[in-house]
């Protein structure tokens, strides 16, 4: 079986996978980017949008609290019903405040859907097998069997193969 002359070879095809890498992880960067300013851009406009209505609610809530006030000092001295008044809107403040704390520990402003792309991309690289022709690999033959993760021993660190490196892991 042969190849047509305008496919790339394995060896070709191996040399690109570093450049493919880096512009991939280019891209979701990007995509997160956009994402995460699009996440903002929305939050500010709703933000924007309460802005405004409370400042009518605070305009309106003065004008309950008179009328609170007037109602309460029909039957108490004025004193007594404004001291009422106060303590009820310290009791709502507080609510609010605590409501308000549990809303913002909730918020989750990590771009999900750009890290579960990313998740996919680290988990397809991660399936990817080379043929070592059955041997074991530098660190199943740097630990004897039965050692790896035993109990009461540090985990080791990656050991050296035999060979020489050479590219990204530097040479000896």
């Amino acid at each position: 079986m042969s190849r047509k002359r305008d496919e790339a070879g394995t060896f070709e095809l191996l040399a690109r996978l570093p450049q493919q890498i880096v512009s991939l992880a280019k891209i979701e960067y990007d995509n997160a980017k956009r994402e995460a300013l699009g996440a903002a851009k929305k939050a500010g406009i709703g933000a924007a949008g309460v802005i405004v209505a409370l400042f009518f609610v605070f305009f309106m809530l003065q004008a309950l609290v008179i009328a609170a006030i007037a109602a309460l000092a029909i039957v108490w001295p004025w004193w007594l019903a404004a001291l009422t008044v106060a303590v009820a809107l310290l009791l709502l403040a507080a609510a609010a405040l605590f409501a308000g704390f549990k809303l913002m520990r909730r918020g989750n402003p990590v771009p999900e859907a750009t890290l579960g792309r990313v998740s996919g991309d680290i988990a397809a690289l991660g399936d990817v097998r080379f043929n070592n022709g059955g041997q074991a690999s530098a660190t199943q033959r740097a630990e004897p069997a039965g050692t790896q993760n035993a109990p009461g021993r540090a985990q080791s660190t990656r050991e050296t193969p035999d060979t020489e490196t050479y590219g990204y892991g530097g040479d000896r």
